[in-house]
């Protein structure tokens, strides 16, 4: 009788384990499509045999030995520097592909507005006192001043556009890197209480792909199992239960925009965090806005600077039609500097075209066209800069075109590898239906067959009783 009870005990067990098996094989096709979760399974350890019968000894059943997570830590480890790099290149590419006011084909780009401009001045030389020509020349002119602004302002609101969307990543950040601090604390306190971490692993897994995304940090793990994350210039972004801040300010240095401050996880700062410190996301950026963009808008300037200088010599220098000198075609800053955002055809001179200055001596007759040709020649004179202005046009839309293409190049490369390591990560930890049913099936199957053991073991158990009871 003590054999059957003893039968009835360990089946009961068994039934737990199977159950316990079965739940997780539903909880996993539950979660088949949830971001972030990773399968998990369970071990069935047999229970030590401690009854002997006769010459053998008899096992006690089944239990739960541990219930695991599928995970592959090889390829886990590529994960987050994959995403890093994924992550600032993609960044990058977007911000200048979003800029096209450098699109030589662009109808009213600086490309074509230098060209009308020049081609007016060609037809005023062959007849300099058409006041119609002259009106015309003024208004090609306006044009390319307009065509600078209009390009400078559209550089500028790509870089203030890449600002918002800084900040806007820094919360997330920040929030993201308090909620892996705080998940470390959960976990400790979980794990010390016997309970069930698995959960709280893929929440702090998807927080710290999402920190290494959008800043390059790398995850680390402690003695105490905690996950660590470092920016890539060392700086720590999580510290166990504790998390830096990430915030921005306007540099007045670089134009109002942004630069990066950091508020340690001890409490002290906030102080300038170096761009190289940044990588990610928010270092693509930077890339972007301090590198092609910023360099594009140099260069506009100095371009604008350069050729409006050079005009405004020899404008300056000219007679108009009423014998008048001094004039300058277009007013400038002193520098280079914002030039091409201020640039623009001298009012006096716009009002007026019989002011603008044709001639080279005195009287300004109606047919001197020096003044216009010497103006034309600047076409193919080498600026300040070292090149003539269309040159240096077309070395600034192919500077920004190249490192667009590279970035776009590098960016498809990197998803590339982002989605490589991504599938392989999925193939060991993600779901699979058809596995989980299989595995249903089984734990099913197992949970029937032991409860029919119960049901065997307790009718012989009332068999022994009834007999039992007869005897006596």
């Amino acid at each position: 009788m003590a054999d059957l009870f003893a039968l009835l005990v360990q089946s009961g067990n068994s039934l737990g384990a199977h159950s316990a098996a079965l739940a997780t094989a539903g909880n996993n096709i539950a979660n088949a499509n949830t971001p972030g979760y990773t399968r998990q399974t369970v071990e069935l350890v047999a229970n030590p045999a401690s009854g002997v019968t006769g010459p053998l000894a008899v096992g006690r059943g089944v239990s739960i030995g541990v219930i695991t997570q599928a995970r592959d830590a090889f390829v886990e480890r590529q994960v987050p520097q994959t995403l890093a790099a994924g992550g600032r290149s993609q960044a990058e590419s977007d911000a200048l592909q979003a800029m096209s006011a450098l699109d030589p084909a662009l109808p009213g780009g600086l490309s074509s507005t230098v060209s009308q401009f020049y081609t007016s001045l060609r037809t005023l030389s062959q007849n300099p006192g058409d006041v119609g020509l002259r009106q015309n020349v003024l208004s090609t002119s306006a044009n390319l001043a307009q065509s600078f602004n209009q390009t400078a302002a559209t550089i500028e609101d790509t870089r203030n556009g890449i600002d918002s969307k800084i900040q806007g990543d820094l919360n997330v950040i920040n929030s993201t890197a308090r909620n892996l601090a705080d998940l470390n604390g959960r976990i400790q306190q979980t794990s010390a209480a016997g309970g069930d971490v698995n959960d709280l692993l893929d929440a702090r897994r998807t927080a710290a792909d999402t920190l290494a995304r959008l800043t390059g940090s790398t995850p680390y793990t402690n003695e105490a199992g905690d996950t660590l994350m470092a920016l890539p210039g060392g700086l720590a972004l999580v510290t166990g239960n504790s998390a830096s801040q990430l915030s921005a300010l306007p540099d007045a240095t670089n134009g109002s925009h942004l630069r990066l401050l950091v508020t340690k996880a001890d409490g002290s700062g906030p102080s300038a965090l170096p761009t190289a410190f940044m990588g990610g996301e928010v270092g693509g950026l930077l890339d972007a806005r301090d590198g092609a963009l910023k360099t594009a808008a140099n260069a506009v300037d100095g371009l604008a600077f350069d050729l409006g200088t050079s005009l405004n010599t020899l404008h300056a220098a000219g007679y108009a039609m009423d014998g008048t000198t001094g004039r300058a075609l277009f007013t400038l800053p002193t520098t280079s500097a914002g030039a091409a955002s201020q640039i623009a055809v001298n009012p006096i001179v716009a009002a007026d075209p019989k002011l603008l200055a044709a001639a080279t001596t005195l009287p300004a007759a109606s047919g001197d066209n020096r003044n216009i040709l010497a103006m034309i020649a600047t076409e193919a004179q080498t600026l300040a800069g070292g090149n003539d202005p269309v040159a240096t046009l077309q070395k600034i839309t192919g500077d920004f075109g190249t490192s667009s293409a590279t970035a776009t190049a590098t960016a498809a490369h990197d998803s590339a590898m982002v989605t490589h390591l991504t599938d392989l990560r999925n193939s060991s930890a993600g779901v699979s239906i058809d596995e989980e049913m299989i595995n249903l099936t089984k734990a099913q199957t197992a949970y029937q067959a032991v409860s029919k053991v119960i049901t065997t073991a307790n009718s012989m158990l009332m068999t022994l009783m009834s007999i039992g009871t007869t005897t006596g």
